[in-house]
């Protein structure tokens, strides 16, 4: 749910979506509520769909009757998910002809990043050093790989998987004349890498 930036309506959508949620955890129609707490089935419907503004004591009646504290009946509701629309996912070109795409950017601690690169043959992509505890968690779907990181190589074939110190520079390369394609997890320690963080949502 997206809530709106005035605090008045945030609260009144938050209160609606709150309401309609705990009605149906309880398998409950409005006119059930509406017998057991005392408030009308209008009301109800009025508050549900953020057509107004309860009082304290409409509010007190309906917690009562569901067994929650008015703060639990106003706090804003856990983020269960978030949609990335194939249009807003952030395509960067790298290499000679490669690609990588930051396919889901979740902009609140705990930091973390999924990507999508595709190598072209004989290409490779480099990165300078993330913040300090970043790793990354990469898994090959298609051809050869080779990573290199703080001095070290690696070789990963078609189907295995590597994690790095994703706080070293580190090279990824495709050796062969085919393309390469991996997914990769940014996981980060602490603050997010600024060349990618976004605000919150």
């Amino acid at each position: 749910m997206e809530l709106s930036t005035d605090p008045a309506e945030a609260v009144s959508a938050t209160l609606a979506a709150n309401l309609r949620a705990g009605r149906r955890e309880r398998g409950w129609r409005l006119e059930d509520l509406a017998s057991r707490s005392g408030v009308s089935r209008g009301m109800l419907q009025q508050i549900e769909t953020g057509q107004t503004n309860p009082s304290i004591a409409t509010v007190a009646r309906i917690c009562s009757t569901l067994g929650i504290t008015i703060g639990q009946l106003v706090e804003p509701p856990e983020d269960l998910g978030r949609v990335t629309p194939a249009a807003d996912i952030d395509v960067r070109r790298a290499g000679r002809a490669s690609e990588a795409r930051l396919l889901i950017n979740d902009g609140q601690a705990p930091f973390v990043e999924l990507w999508d690169f595709v190598i072209a043959p004989n290409d490779e992509i480099s990165s300078h050093a993330h913040p300090v505890g970043t790793r990354e968690l990469i898994h090959l779907h298609q051809g050869e790989l080779v990573v290199e990181v703080g001095g070290a190589t690696f070789h990963v074939a078609e189907g295995g998987s590597i994690r790095i110190r994703g706080d070293r520079a580190h090279l990824y390369r495709n050796p062969t004349a085919e393309t390469l394609r991996l997914t990769m997890t940014v996981v980060y320690s602490g603050n997010q890498d600024p060349r990618y963080a976004r605000p919150a949502t």
